[in-house]
């Protein structure tokens, strides 16, 4: 049996941030949540092929979606995003020299410094929150590497 990753530390904009796991009902929402927007972006992919695929590298990845992904992004409520974002944000931290301190305070305000205001750091945690919540979901499949790589395309550094 595979451990399971309780958390791991990304490092966007030069900050090191702690990601841990949702609880459980809140990550089985959120799964269902994010495989709802992802299903446009799976649309035109030839799902016996990637039923027999081994690893991404051997799905065409140029039948992804990308239109229909972002439609379904545009058709997301505030209430929705506020929600989603909300509960990643509370399940990361800045690591600082006197320990993890959370990056969302439980009255809804930032609780470190200075990312009140750097969307694209707030955007990253979402997305790495996420990605790291539902994989696990994917693993033993080409989806899991197709899901591992969207990590790419978020800042690291």
């Amino acid at each position: 049996m595979i451990p399971i990753e309780n958390y791991k530390d990304v490092e966007i904009n030069g900050r090191t941030f702690r990601i841990r796991k949702f609880d459980a009902r809140t990550g089985s929402f959120m799964l269902i949540k994010i495989t709802g927007l992802l299903a446009p972006l799976f649309k035109n992919l030839d799902l016996s092929k990637l039923k027999e695929a081994k690893d991404a590298s051997e799905v065409k990845l140029d039948a992804l979606n990308i239109p229909g992904l972002m439609s379904e992004l545009g058709n997301l409520s505030e209430k929705d995003f506020e929600y989603v974002q909300g509960k990643c944000l509370q399940v990361c931290s800045e690591v600082l020299p006197a320990g993890p301190t959370p990056v969302l305070n439980s009255n809804g305000t930032f609780g470190v410094t200075g990312i009140e205001d750097d969307t694209m750091t707030v955007l990253a945690l979402t997305a790495h929150t996420l990605i790291f919540n539902v994989k696990g979901f994917f693993s033993g499949s080409p989806l899991a590497s197709i899901v591992g790589g969207l990590m790419t395309t978020f800042p690291q550094d």
